[in-house]
């Protein structure tokens, strides 16, 4: 699967995801709740689609580990930075814990997605090098 198909699969589970956790964390279906919703579904994809990206862009310059690694900024960057930020300002109840709840089903989601992208093929080429670079020096 490519890269945008992968995020394109990534953006249609979430939304519905999002909406579900963010009416269970408001206790109903309101408009705050289908605020937090599209809010912690936008971050979380967004920050998905980065990772995604970067583990391709690895992947396409066959330094698989290193895109993999370049994909955890992402994934865990902005979902941090989102939750410190509704935490410390005049957000809505509930907005962080709407964040956090769909970050983990995105981790999920996005980490089997990544892991697909990566060949078994590239992936051991990337290690034969690496042990080979090991025991050389």
């Amino acid at each position: 699967m490519g890269l945008a198909q992968s995020c394109a699969l990534l953006g249609v589970g979430l939304v519905s995801v999002a909406v579900v956790i963010a009416c269970v964390v408001s206790g109903g279906v309101s408009t705050p709740a289908l605020q937090s919703a599209a809010l912690a579904g936008g971050i979380c994809w967004a920050a998905a689609t980065f990772a995604l990206t970067a583990t391709f862009v690895g992947n396409w310059l066959q330094a698989p580990v290193q895109g993999m690694l370049a994909g955890m900024l992402f994934r865990m960057g902005l979902p941090l930075t989102a939750i410190l930020v509704a935490n410390t300002t005049s957000a809505r109840p509930g907005t962080a814990v709407t964040i956090l709840s769909v970050y983990l089903v995105t981790l999920v989601a996005e980490t089997t997605l990544a892991l697909r992208m990566v060949s078994p093929a590239t992936a051991s080429h990337a290690q034969l090098v690496g042990s080979r670079e090991s025991t050389a020096g």
